[in-house]
């Protein structure tokens, strides 16, 4: 089982090194390739060891097949050439954080309508409103809101150079199929403050939070840094401060990681347990250890979409669910297996965070404190336990951050 959602995951990385989608004709050969699940298991280890083979790399072929139509889908909602820079009407949600600098505001908007005859359907686009001159910045787009714009579009286009962001794969990965800027004329109009969809009421309640932080902290230096930790918005931190944070490697700590999901989570669990058994009829119908985990998984899985859902989160929020689902079955927890199914399930949902310093950095850390920590006959004392999950996760990520 384990082989296979590994070999699964490994097919998704290939299929993201690629620079160009393959053909579809390979896809014959998965019915061939299938035939090995019809084998028996052999008690002779090198026929065994082939039929496993076989198995792995079937897994690693779906992997590849997930990731290349899940790629094909995505490039097909990008804008067509010929609507480059073209008054496009749209009507949709701001559906994440917009952030304001000195000549304007940013902002990922989810397409519900396009109003204009002819265009393909559109779903999500980075916009940008432009100040007016000689006026004082205002922020007028707020996170939840449902507008209808003018717009003008381009394809997603950014310069690659060696070792510097590369903005079309970071688009590509975020779903979003078009960047462009905001028509004053005819004027944007707000339909509805308020929209219903879940992720322009999420959006609204990460912006809520992060004006309560900039109000309560004003202009202190770690105000950016308290907002990237409790909402995920490193946006937010100044230029500079983060240039620092990447100079000494300890950039990847200002994410929400697993340390705070498990500590929400935990603290949930915890809480509501403690009252489950001073609750006697309840506690008959449900055990209290059981309702503790299942606060614990509701408070992690709200903790990780306030969080903006980022792939430390989610990797923390699936390897919980998986470990509650051992306890509740009375099963022994497995660790590994719970990072391996959190691994299997994230490129599931997205195959495209393999493209991201984060996920390599989050599940190299887990990995490493699981190898030196869990499978042990003799337990260590506190401090050598400390000392050897430390040295374990710095040398884990050494290369990684070097890169």
């Amino acid at each position: 089982m384990q082989v296979a959602l590994i070999a699964f995951c490994l097919g998704v990385w290939l299929l993201q090194q690629q620079t160009a989608l393959p053909s579809a004709n390979w896809l014959g050969l998965l019915p061939l390739m299938a035939s090995v699940l019809l084998l028996p298991r052999y008690s002779r280890p090198v026929p065994e060891t082939l039929r496993r083979g076989g198995i792995a790399l079937l897994c690693a072929a779906l992997g590849f097949a997930w990731a290349a139509w899940r790629a094909d889908l995505r490039l097909a909602e990008q804008l067509p050439g010929h609507w480059q820079g073209v008054d496009v009407d749209v009507v949709g949600v701001v559906s994440d954080l917009p952030h304001a600098n000195a000549r304007g505001e940013r902002f990922v908007f989810d397409v519900e309508r396009v109003l204009t005859p002819g265009l393909p359907g559109l779903r999500r686009v980075q916009l940008v409103r432009y100040w007016p001159r000689d006026v004082t910045p205002q922020p007028t787009i707020h996170a939840g809101e449902r507008w209808r714009l003018v717009v003008r579009l381009k394809i997603p286009y950014g310069t690659h150079n060696p070792h510097g962001f590369d903005l079309e794969a970071w688009m590509l990965e975020q779903g979003i199929a078009a960047s462009g800027y905001v028509r004053e004329s005819p004027a944007p109009r707000r339909i509805d403050p308020h929209a219903s969809t879940l992720g322009g009421r999420v959006a609204a309640l990460r912006e809520a939070i992060r004006k309560r932080i900039s109000a309560a902290l004003g202009e202190a230096p770690y105000a950016g840094v308290i907002a990237a930790l409790v909402i995920g918005d490193q946006r937010s931190i100044p230029h500079e401060q983060w240039r620092a944070f990447t100079r000494t490697g300890v950039n990847h700590l200002l994410s929400i990681s697993g340390l705070h999901v498990t500590m929400i989570a935990a603290l949930a669990g915890w809480l509501v347990a403690s009252i489950w058994r001073r609750l006697p009829r309840r506690a008959e119908r449900l055990p209290a250890r059981q309702a503790g985990l299942v606060a614990a998984v509701l408070a992690a899985f709200g903790y990780a979409l306030l969080a903006g859902f980022q792939v430390p989160a989610q990797r923390t929020l699936f390897m919980l669910i998986v470990l509650a689902l051992a306890l509740w079955g009375r099963r022994e927890p497995r660790p590994f297996t719970a990072l391996i199914v959190a691994l299997f399930v994230v490129l599931l949902i997205d195959p495209w965070a393999v493209l991201s310093a984060g996920f390599w950095l989050s599940f190299g850390a887990i990995a490493a404190i699981l190898w030196v920590s869990f499978g042990r006959i003799a337990l260590p004392t506190r401090l050598r336990g400390w000392v050897t999950v430390q040295g374990a996760v710095t040398l884990a990520l050494t290369p990684v951050l070097f890169l």
